[in-house]
């Protein structure tokens, strides 16, 4: 039987509560990858695979937590934006 992750154990409505507020929070505000799995539809390990391969998000980290600034993390995204698939090999 498979450990539950802490977004496992959230509602609907607690992911709702999060997402609004992350897009009403500070752009200097820091998230964790929970929040960040969330508002930007990624896995949790997709976040540890890109903290471990170094082409992810600029990430702080607190004793044993990971946050992410909410301006690095839209920035990211927004240059990672592609017109069309075949943009991904290119």
């Amino acid at each position: 039987m498979s450990r539950l992750t802490k977004l496992d154990r959230m509602t609907v409505e607690q992911k709702t509560a999060e997402a609004i507020n992350f897009w009403a929070a500070d752009n200097n505000a820091t998230f964790t990858p929970e929040v960040l799995s969330i508002v930007f539809k990624k896995s949790l390990p997709w976040f540890q695979l890109k903290r471990c391969t170094g082409d992810g998000i600029p990430f702080y980290k607190e004793g044993r937590t990971i946050l992410y600034k909410k301006e690095d993390a839209i920035n990211y995204f927004s240059a990672n934006k592609f017109e069309s698939t075949s943009q991904l090999t290119a």
